[in-house]
């Protein structure tokens, strides 16, 4: 009989197998032969669980754009080796922790989470390669999580470091990704859809690892290849929600005021004709990857339930939305994993360092402290990238014993979320998770461990 994995590991180390095991089900690298196969002269990718087939085309021009580029690189490569139609040298773009040279592709590491002078290079070099492409081409487009800053290409009356500035606005202002994407859309020459200008008439698929809550396609790395259905009006909405209309550069005030009245202006709509050529595939999400942990639980006798998806809240809101699930049992008879997933957000006020994993964790040990002390849990909450914030962790581990540590420590907890540095907190009490990068990116888990 087969062992059962898991169920007599420690927590903390169950927790990390299965947060390693929903990161693997997202990877390109194990998923992506799923997705794409090649028959004799045609190639075959897979679209609303049916494949389709593209065989009269003249040259296949292979595009990786994201976090996961380099693996979607490889692994294409691979997958596509027996075509016998030409394919035209690649191009990966890809942020540096993930660079990697890929024989056949060119490769350009590019700025992320602000995007730097690098990307506008690359959005320019990619502008010039696709527009080589013609009506008996085929264009595969590999994206992943990170796109929008990797390749910033605003527009003529912008320059890129107020592009910059504004990006930098909005990562503080606690909007959510879908709103910073609104706006990223309409002062950009490349997302919104206008990418599939740079490739029409061509046949295009895009596959694609979804790092965007719901999978909406017009936000994933701002809707590089799919219609968009916001409008300039919609991004000065935003801007005056955050109250940062009064402090964004001139430049993009009056273009987005000129693109309100000038219907010109605006982005692609889904009745276009641009997109009557084009195939979005979604490969991988933050979805697929929870239930994958849960059905590993499942498997291995461990009591588990998805908990809450498409998580979308500031992490204030989030710990107490967790915290009011759990007072309503009034114990649990049986060790149970209890598994969410989603994106939170954070207004940065301090001046510390960390990341919206962490400082969940940290908000959440303080609400169950004061709310639920007699309530043993351990919870992991993480980054699918290996990433949270600008720091090396991926987010953190914590117990119902964490508080202990800390005031063993002599941390003031409240001063320190104040002031946004829940990485020194977390460091100093060895609740970190750190690893190398994970070449996906499908958002966060939160995997919480009640007995």
């Amino acid at each position: 009989m087969k062992k059962k994995i898991g169920v007599n590991l420690p927590p903390n180390k169950l927790l990390k197998k299965l947060y390693d095991h929903g990161v693997y089900n997202v990877q390109s690298k194990n998923i992506l032969h799923n997705f794409i196969k090649v028959k004799k002269n045609s190639v075959l990718v897979k679209n609303n669980h049916k494949f389709v087939e593209y065989k009269d085309f003249k040259h296949i021009y292979i595009i990786c754009i994201g976090k996961a580029s380099v693996d979607m690189a490889e692994t294409s490569k691979k997958i596509l080796k027996n075509v016998k139609k030409k394919i035209k040298p690649g191009i990966i773009v890809v942020n540096k922790e993930n660079a990697k040279n890929v024989s056949g592709f060119k490769t350009f590491v590019t700025g992320h989470p602000i995007p730097n002078s690098k990307g506008l290079e690359a959005s320019k070099y990619l502008e010039r390669f696709l527009k080589n492409s013609g009506n008996d081409d085929l264009v595969l487009i590999f994206l992943s999580g990170g796109g929008s800053a990797l390749l910033p290409y605003p527009v003529e009356n912008i320059s890129l470091k107020e592009k910059i500035n504004v990006n930098k606005y909005l990562l503080e202002s606690g909007a959510n990704i879908k709103e910073i994407n609104t706006v990223r859309k309409h002062l950009s020459r490349i997302k919104g859809g206008n990418l599939i200008k740079f490739t029409y008439p061509s046949k295009v698929h895009c596959l694609i690892l979804s790092d965007v809550i719901g999978d909406d396609l017009s936000s994933i790395s701002s809707g590089l290849t799919s219609p968009d259905q916001t409008h300039f009006r919609d991004a000065k909405k935003i801007l005056q929600k955050y109250k940062l209309w009064n402090t964004i550069p001139m430049n993009v005030k009056s273009y987005i005021s000129s693109g309100i009245n000038n219907s010109l202006l605006e982005t692609p709509k889904p009745k276009n004709k641009l997109f009557k050529t084009v195939k979005n595939t979604i490969i991988g999400s933050n979805n697929l990857c929870i239930k994958s942990i849960n059905d590993f639980c499942k498997i291995n006798g461990i009591k588990s339930k998805i908990w809450f998806k498409n998580i979308e809240l500031d992490v204030k809101d989030l710990a107490k939305k967790f915290y009011e699930e759990l007072k309503k049992f009034k114990k649990f008879t049986n060790a149970t994993v209890l598994i969410s997933g989603g994106e939170t957000t954070v207004k940065i006020k301090g001046s510390g360092k960390g990341g919206r994993n962490q400082e969940f964790a940290l908000h959440f040990l303080q609400i169950m402290r004061s709310k639920l002390p007699n309530q043993n849990y351990f919870l992991l909450s993480a980054g699918t990238d290996g990433r949270d914030g600008p720091t090396n962790a991926a987010g953190a581990i914590i117990n119902s014993n964490t508080h202990n540590l800390i005031k063993e420590k002599k941390i003031d907890l409240t001063k320190e979320l104040k002031n946004n540095n829940s990485y020194e907190v977390l460091k100093k009490i060895n609740s970190l998770v750190i690893i190398k990068g994970t070449n996906t990116n499908v958002a966060d888990v939160q995997i919480l461990f009640i007995y």
